[in-house]
């Protein structure tokens, strides 16, 4: 196991990752050619130092998507830049994202056409995992409701774009997809009616340009697809391993809030995410070099025993998996809802703890998402 492989191992915590922090929390991997953050006193400082920024200062696109409407994309996204690029579509998007935290989604579901059935096997929680956290979504930008799944479709050939593991027939995919993203953002922007949150979008975005605009809207669909998939999954894992949970949580569904958000700390769906140093500067008490990369093991800090003391706060409500500082996810108390809701109603399905099922990761050097499959049938 390495800091990159740890992501989908099975059990990376109590072993791996706290080796590494017993290591100095910040500390460089010469087999990888990086620095490692782990410790969550290193991961906080990396995150708040202005000179560690998201990209590469000589490669600002992936080159595998540069160049096509994906690179395209890409380069205009709030995530994925600093400074004013950064800053203008978060002060547009945040606030709208904020404001849907405690909102209740529930009734989106109970008019869902057609009408959403329990799952009876793994295809079925794909869709529950993958599809409708994003439809939801859609839904709420203002999308009709005949075209959200085939959007939530779309947009996971889209971030295929964002993985150096994607082959070249998944990055053409992304590449047409992204095209088709962005158109569909352009048609709800020019539309003469707006939703509630793309109207409260619309009034904040100042200067932010049209093209930015619409792409930023692909982005939170992105974001929204992998963050919620992860968590969905990964709490199904806990789940599906103990029917007294479940039978806990569906007696008392006020007690689910609570549970995930330890759950997204203790086994989160973005383990690690990586800095691009832009100038010298000391961090964490180590001298670092223009040019030097470093990899944030947000899971490590969260599973450190002074987490509590680094963020101020009771641990179990709190952590990195949402990142922090300037960059910190802006759209974290919406997917925590939506995983909420989904997860509630999943819970009052009958048949969950019956299905049989198998489980491994989506191959990734960062992400922590679960994928089940049927359990083989034995012969008898």
């Amino acid at each position: 196991m390495d800091p990159i492989s740890a992501a989908t191992h099975f059990d990376p915590y109590d072993f791996y990752y706290a080796r590494l922090r017993a290591r100095g929390g910040l500390t460089y991997d010469s087999r990888l050619g990086l620095w490692v953050a782990s410790s969550a006193e290193a991961v906080a400082a990396v995150l708040d130092h202005p000179a560690c920024r998201v990209r590469p200062a000589h490669e600002a696109v992936p080159r595998a998507i540069a160049g096509g409407p994906a690179g395209e994309l890409f380069a205009r996204l709030m995530r994925m830049n600093d400074g004013q690029r950064h800053a203008c579509p978060r002060a547009a998007i945040e606030p709208g994202l904020q404001a849907l935290a405690g909102v209740d989604l529930r009734a989106c579901l109970a008019q869902w056409h057609p009408a959403l059935e329990a799952p009876s096997c793994a295809a079925d929680l794909h869709r529950w995992q993958f599809r409708l956290p994003v439809a939801l979504v859609a839904g709420l930008l203002g999308v009709a409701a005949e075209q959200r799944e085939a959007l939530a479709l779309r947009t996971s050939e889209f971030v295929a774009c964002f993985s150096p593991l994607s082959d070249p027939a998944q990055l053409q995919a992304a590449q047409s997809a992204a095209q088709y993203l962005n158109g569909q953002m352009q048609a709800l922007v020019a539309a003469e009616e707006h939703s509630p949150l793309l109207s409260g979008i619309l009034r904040l975005r100042g200067e932010l340009c049209p093209a930015d605009l619409c792409a930023n809207l692909v982005g939170l669909l992105g974001q929204t697809h992998d963050a919620c998939a992860g968590l969905i999954g990964n709490s199904l894992v806990a789940l599906l391993a103990d029917p007294a949970l479940c039978q806990r949580l569906r007696q008392a569904p006020g007690q689910l809030g609570a549970w995930l958000i330890q759950r997204q700390r203790l086994d989160p769906p973005v383990q690690n995410t990586r800095r691009f140093v832009a100038e010298p500067c000391t961090v964490h008490g180590v001298e670092l070099q223009a040019g030097d990369t470093l990899l944030v093991l947000l899971a490590a800090a969260n599973h450190d025993p002074a987490l509590a003391a680094v963020t101020g706060s009771d641990p179990a409500h709190q952590g990195f998996s949402f990142g922090s500082g300037v960059h910190r996810c802006p759209g974290r108390g919406l997917a925590l809802n939506i995983v909420q809701t989904l997860l509630q109603a999943l819970l009052q399905s009958p048949g969950l703890n019956q299905l049989k099922l198998e489980r491994h990761y989506l191959p990734s050097v960062n992400g922590r998402i679960a994928l089940f499959s049927d359990r083989p049938q034995v012969s008898a």
